[in-house]
């Protein structure tokens, strides 16, 4: 297939070049405006051009033959060529742009007859953007939260919600890459067409996988002549949001010990006299009494480059596209630990056999590699380091401090352990498909692909001994254990996924207005998973890290398991006229994941639709398009871990058999209780939707209203301790509801050559526990419970700050260390105690928005364009906890807000509470209201300047298209959360990780 498709590279770079009938024209809109872009194709042949900034296109054609021109968003036109020139076309606008064809479970639709409420993202918007994972690409669509937690290079992928959150397990959707499932984050960005959103019943025909939506991912195919493209952007990153440490060491020591002296003890970390010893010395000897601030020295501008190149075309005949991709990353993190670099392939490749075979074949890899330091804590090391700290010694050794710190048993230098130990992953990941389409009697199709996915991970850690020093006496000391470092990992996973499909097609027209379609198939899906890891001790030094390197084994372990769905499934659907529209589709899965018996469940849907403007009835100069929308299906989660209906032994449940000398035996033994009834999860989802494209189609409206409750959820239950001792069983108990509406609004127009597009969109999700059996599941802060949001927050409430010591005795009793300053809190019950029986249940959650929302413009002008995208949410709320999100935790250090806006006894209109530690001081730092912080925000997610060089220039030198343009991701964010980014703490409690990044580049687009 490979040479194949190489043949036809040749082929078509033959014709490219051969001369005919020379051509020139000008294409234009019915109003007159050139337009860009169009493409003119001479059917039957890979010939071809585009029209440039003015309209204006040339290419050779024979005389007879026909040009074919087509433009996204006009109807197509066909002429036939003649000696006549120039040509003058216009083509008319396909106004209400419904013959777009969207991708739909195992097949597409027009927009025309679609009754689901599905959304489509063209990554042709995406171009220029520095989009490192497919994923990011969701930002801002419409009932789709995106979240980026981390940039850190090599996993900085979004996590994605489709219509909230409808479980307490798994809530990731279903990702398919042409048909076949796979990580939409293994794609090289740049080889993708298009990424399709299910979000209603149209997700039902994938059944048990498509409860939390489903998302369709096409990939690039060669169209017209023969082209190179090739693509190249470099950029600059910085992080977005970092923590305002005090650097100064005078004000930190200072501040520390009147932390100290709030929680009511004499005993301070830094005597007077350390105190002076240190301010004098910091003016003649930077190492022993430094000032520093880890942030600035740890961090600096990261890089980001990447090229793309590829070669497509298309004939009546076949199509191809061949694409290598090239992507390289250095972090912001000094050091080794967080670099990454891509190498991808890509190849789509069709044939027409025969007028009623077609074959091909697609081939999607990626090669890459990333490192992060061996320390997974270190960004927790970085938020602990004190300005205090030394960085290094004169000679380059590792400085320690001279001054003991309460918390810091083990001073963390991050240089040292930035620069020191790593782990490094390495992914080989490839899926490979071949399909056929084979036209049957009576105007069936029959399609066959069957695809392997491959995916081999090698993960190797190493951390040598590591030694800090006293920078007063030279003293070493030992950081991590001279008796188990240096030492050696080895992770080596090995996937290989099996997927197979096939389907019956059927479609015909009836007296010229009855057109129905009928679709029957099955599938075969096949998880094979492999994971082995090995670790050594005593090794001499960093020079080898090898496994047999090393002396002394530690430890070995090693899980495969195997996981089958087996499915059959169907859809029909009709129209008359185009006005009248019905869907109904269903499937039956079988899972490997629950007991014989259980294993099969069916998921039925059904649609329709109303285009109410096709009615004779209907006559408006407003309204062009008017269709009502309508579905309800069901929808499954297999969202449970495999082998959870039979009971499972686990090793190391050692046993004592008594005696003179007892000696533990090695033993196993059952540990958790199993329900063999478990089933799927069934979510039942009902949408309704109006399409409606106003003023000659220049504004484009869709609103929704859904309702998704999702019953039987899968999740383990708790039972009395006296039952052996057990966790608890996995079973089908609780519900949960998604209750929302979505509103989209399109604007597009032009004045001359100035051209314009104005779009936003806004998504209202209410989410509800309706039913967990009287269960309440606390975790810190958060409850799950019937009547309240997942996740909602479980707090006491703040009534201010204590004025007085007499207003302490008079409230209800907290602590034995209450005074004024302190905050102060509600007695719920009125005992008298403020404790946990004192906490209310908020309506607002951890993790799930009630409000997420996209808007941005595009702008063009004679070749030039201006783009933004902003997206934001509203509606959450988030906790920060740990380092840095509270003062003095565990020896860390504190923001300089407590040194300016906490109480005092002159400033009792504080902000802030009276400083204390927040590990002693635990009476200020309940969980409450108080701390909660409100995490909506809206992001200037990308901003891009572009520029097309016009055509006149570029046909001189036979190029196709030239555009450069300058790039920014993540440029402002409006928020009043001002701590870290609002973006990287939902759903966190604390401040160390990898921060967001903006990002700065300028790049280029060319085309032959």
């Amino acid at each position: 297939m490979l040479m194949l498709c190489l043949g036809i590279i040749l082929t078509s770079f033959t014709s490219l070049y051969a001369q005919d009938v020379n051509i020139t024209g000008k294409i234009t809109g019915t109003g007159g405006t050139p337009l860009p872009g169009v493409s003119i194709q001479v059917a039957g042949t890979s010939k071809g051009a585009s029209t440039g900034a003015d309209g204006q296109f040339k290419l050779s054609a024979p005389t007879g033959s026909t040009l074919k021109i087509s433009f996204i968003g006009y109807l197509t036109k066909e002429i036939k060529v003649t000696n006549a020139n120039p040509l003058s076309i216009t083509l008319e606008e396909d106004v209400q742009k419904l013959n777009d064809v969207v991708v739909v479970g195992y097949g597409t639709q027009k927009k025309a007859t679609l009754t689901g409420a599905i959304t489509t993202v063209s990554m042709a918007q995406q171009e220029g953007r520095p989009l490192t994972n497919a994923s990011n690409a969701l930002q801002g669509v419409p009932g789709v939260f995106t979240n980026l937690g981390s940039s850190q290079p090599g996993v900085d992928r979004s996590t994605i919600r489709i219509r909230g959150v409808g479980t307490l397990s798994n809530n990731d959707p279903l990702v398919l890459v042409d048909g076949i499932e796979y990580s939409m984050d293994e794609l090289n960005p740049n080889d993708i067409e298009s990424i399709t959103v299910l979000k209603d019943a149209a997700a039902a025909i994938y059944g048990s996988r498509a409860a939390s939506g489903v998302i369709l991912v096409t990939t690039k195919k060669g169209k017209g002549a023969s082209k190179i493209n090739y693509s190249y952007y470099r950029g600059m990153q910085k992080a977005t949001y970092l923590p305002d440490i005090i650097d100064d060491p005078i004000a930190y020591m200072k501040l520390k010990n009147q932390a100290n002296r709030n929680e009511g003890t004499t005993k301070v970390d830094y005597s007077d006299a350390q105190i002076a010893e240190y301010e004098k010395g910091m003016l003649t000897d930077p190492i022993t009494y430094p000032s520093n601030n880890w942030y600035k020295i740890a961090l600096k501008n990261g890089t980001i480059q990447k090229h793309d190149l590829s070669v497509a075309g298309s004939t009546d005949k076949y199509q191809y596209r061949l694409s290598l991709g090239y992507l390289d990353r250095e972090g912001i993190l000094f050091g080794p630990g967080n670099h990454e670099k891509k190498y991808s392939v890509g190849l789509n490749a069709s044939m027409q056999v025969t007028q009623k075979l077609k074959a091909g074949m697609t081939l999607d890899g990626y090669y890459r590699n990333y490192t992060q330091p061996f320390y997974a804590s270190t960004w927790e090391y970085l938020a602990r380091a004190l300005p205090i700290l030394t960085d290094t010694l004169a000679d380059g050794r590792y400085g320690n401090s001279w001054m003991r710190t309460s918390g810091r048993n083990n001073w963390e230098n991050p240089r040292m352990l930035a620069y020191n130990g790593l782990k490094t992953k390495v992914v080989q990941r490839f899926l490979a498909t071949v399909f056929a389409e084979y036209k049957l009697p009576f105007d069936i199709n029959y399609n066959i692909k069957f695809g392997v996915d491959k995916y081999d991970g090698l993960l190797t850690q190493f951390t040598p001994r590591m030694q800090t020093f006293d920078p007063k006496t030279n003293a070493p000391i030992n950081w991590n254990n001279p008796n188990t470092a240096p030492r050696s990992y080895k992770t080596d996973y090995n996937d290989m996924n099996i997927h197979f499909y096939n389907t019956l097609d059927w479609k015909k027209t009836f007296a010229a207005k009855h057109n129905l379609s009928v679709m029957l198939g099955a599938s075969y899906d096949n998880f094979d998973k492999d994971f082995f890891e090995a670790s050594m001790y005593g090794y001499l030094d960093g020079t080898l890290d090898a496994l047999n390197a090393g002396v002394y084994w530690n430890a070995t372990s090693g899980t495969p398991t195997r996981d089958v769905l087996e499915s059959y499934f169907g859809r029909a659907n009709y129209d008359y006229d185009g006005k009248y529209l019905f869907e109904a589709a269903f499937r039956y899965d079988g899972s490997s994941r629950f007991a014989p018996g259980k294993r099969w469940g069916f998921y039925p849907s059904a649609s329709a639709g109303w285009r109410i403007d096709k009615e004779s009835f209907f006559e408006s100069s407003l309204i062009d398009v008017l269709k009502l929308r309508a579905s309800a299906g069901q929808l499954g989660t297999q969202a449970v871990a495999l082998y959870s209906y039979t009971p499972s032994v686990s090793m190391g449940e050692d046993y004592s058999f008594g005696g003179t000398s007892p000696a533990l035996g090695s033993g196993a033994a059952i540990t958790a209780a199993v329900d063999p009834d478990i089933k799927w999860e069934v979510t039942t989802t009902y949408n309704a939707g109006v399409d409606m494209n106003l003023f000659k189609s220049r504004l484009a409206v869709t609103v929704d209203v859904y309702k998704k409750i999702t019953d039987g959820i899968l999740r383990q239950v708790a039972i009395p301790s006296q039952v052996g001792n057990l966790a608890g069983p996995k079973r089908n108990i609780g519900r949960v509801d998604n209750t929302g509406i979505e509103l989209v609004l399109q604007y597009k127009n032009n004045i001359g050559n100035f051209d314009y597009n104005v779009y936003g969109n806004a998504s209202y999700n209410k989410n509800e526990v309706v039913d967990l059996r009287g269960e309440r599941i606390i975790s810190g802060n958060t409850i799950t419970q019937a009547g309240h949001p997942i996740d909602a927050y479980y707090v006491l409430l703040s009534d201010g700050i204590f004025q007085s010591d007499e207003e302490v005795s008079k409230s209800a009793y907290q602590s034995g260390k209450t005074k004024a300053g302190y905050i102060k809190y509600k007695d719920i019950n009125g005992d008298g105690i403020i404790n946990g029986d004192d906490r209310v249940i908020l309506d607002a959650s951890s993790s799930v928005p009630k409000w997420t929302f996209g808007f941005g413009f595009n702008l063009g002008y004679k070749g030039i364009t201006l783009n933004a995208a902003f997206q934001g949410i509203a509606g959450v709320k988030a906790y920060p906890q740990g380092n840095l999100a509270l003062p003095f935790v565990n020896g860390a250090n504190a923001t300089k807000e407590w040194l300016t806006d906490a109480w005092t006894p002159t400033n009792t209109n504080a902000r802030l509470p009276i400083v204390t530690t927040g590990t002693a001081g635990v009476d200020n730092f309940r969980g409450s209201d108080y701390w909660l912080r409100n995490n909506s925000y809206v992001r200037m997610r990308n901003l891009q300047l572009g520029y097309s060089l016009p055509d006149r220039w570029l046909s001189k030198v036979k190029i196709s298209k030239v555009n450069v343009f300058l790039n920014g991701e993540n440029l402002l964010t409006f928020s009043r959360y001002k701590d870290f980014d609002p973006e990287a703490v939902l759903d966190q409690s604390n401040l160390y990780r990898y921060p967001m990044l903006k990002t700065f580049n300028g790049g280029l687009n060319v085309t032959f």
